[in-house]
């Protein structure tokens, strides 16, 4: 890593790179959907909220397309990615949003359990080993081809795992596998997701599904996660990588280090950040963005950490980035101007907009159309959109 001389870089000027970066300057043409989808994979919590975030990134996407991409094709993979969330991404790219998201030391394999560990640290077992033994099990269990509900998978470790990893839950009133445990278990690959079931996810083996092993090496998918992480969301530094992947920031900062001479160091605000060489021109000149895009909560464009650098107020950050329930965002030429939700009404999509100041009616009128594009993904074949005072 190396420092850039005179290199001071605004908000404005972070925000409208990860605005190109994240094709949402322009969409990409519909055969592109595998780019779209490997710029930072695209979270799908809850399931339907990935192909509405493609659709924002790509010209004249259909909810048949993802189907065949998925499903037919299987060159777009359901799988658990960064922080054990559910997340589409290319198939070319699994191994760098699995097992690249997976802690490489113990101390960050700790700190990515969260409060899972709590529940079998002081039982005998590292995390190490304990994610190990539960890779294991279900590798073993999965190896019948049978789809399976993520509670029936729960289920079926039941008495196959040793007692420390089934600890009681008071929530669920049962001896279980923690669940981040068990969702770390699939960012390593050992499953993902196959054809839904009455509108049920359904886990299979990864390597069943896809009728050959994940593949890749482990080490240089780490060190391909940051690279990727630090081109989506540059300028950042480790802790934001940290953040992202639910690692320690340790760990984070090697694997900047890892990338070498690739980082370079700039300035935002005065606290030092890196990019990639590489990406530099674009952070120069980033292409100019137009029209509006209707971002759903949990889109990979507002997974960036520095939160205050989109959005320096912090009202409207509470407004957008919620505990529970966050709305979605819509953009404007790159911007962000308004709050989003969708709701069913009849055979209706009704969309609330929340506007962070005045819009002209010509802006209201893009975003009328955008939302055409949300319901057509909800599978609603008509929308009515009301602007909030």
């Amino acid at each position: 890593m190396r420092t850039r001389p005179g290199g001071k870089v605004t908000a404005g000027e972070a925000v409208a790179y990860r605005v190109a970066v994240h094709n949402l300057h322009e969409r990409l043409p519909l055969g592109r959907l595998l780019d779209a989808a490997g710029v930072a994979a695209v979270q799908d919590t809850p399931p339907g909220n990935a192909p509405i975030a493609l659709a924002a990134r790509v010209a004249k996407l259909t909810p048949a397309e993802i189907e065949r991409a998925l499903h037919d094709d299987r060159d777009l993979l359901r799988m658990l990615g960064p922080r054990g969330a559910a997340h589409l991404v290319p198939r070319r790219d699994a191994a760098v949003f699995g097992p690249g998201a997976l802690a490489g030391t113990e101390e960050s394999l700790c700190e990515q359990l969260a409060g899972a560990w709590p529940a079998i640290e002081g039982r005998g077992w590292t995390a190490r080993e304990a994610v190990g033994e539960i890779i294991g099990v279900l590798a073993a269990v999965l190896a019948d081809a049978e789809p399976r509900t993520k509670g029936e998978v729960s289920e079926s470790l039941h008495g196959r795992v040793p007692p420390d990893l089934e600890p009681w839950c008071e929530v669920c009133d049962v001896h279980h596998v923690p669940d981040q445990l068990l969702r770390l278990a699939g960012t390593a690959g050992v499953f993902c997701y196959g054809w839904p079931q009455d509108r049920r996810q359904m886990i299979m083996a990864t390597d069943i599904w896809l009728g050959e092993p994940l593949g890749g090496e482990v080490k240089a998918s780490r060190i391909e996660l940051a690279r990727r992480f630090v081109h989506a969301y540059g300028p950042v530094a480790p802790r934001h990588f940290a953040a992202w992947t639910g690692i320690a920031t340790g760990e984070a900062r090697d694997r900047f280090i890892d990338l070498g001479p690739e980082l370079v160091e700039v300035r935002v605000d005065g606290a030092p950040a890196w990019m990639l060489e590489a990406d530099l021109d674009c952070l120069a000149d980033p292409p100019l963005a137009g029209g509006a895009r209707l971002l759903p909560a949990g889109d990979p464009f507002l997974a960036q950490r520095d939160r205050s650098t989109l959005i320096p107020d912090r009202m409207v950050q509470r407004a957008v980035w919620r505990p529970v329930g966050s709305p979605g965002l819509v953009l404007m030429t790159g911007h962000p101007v308004a709050t989003w939700r969708a709701r069913k009404a009849g055979p209706r999509l009704d969309v609330l907009v929340q506007p962070f100041a005045g819009l002209g009616e010509r802006q209201r009128t893009v975003i009328e159309q955008e939302a055409g594009i949300v319901a057509l993904f909800r599978n609603e074949g008509d929308v009515a959109v009301r602007f909030s005072p």
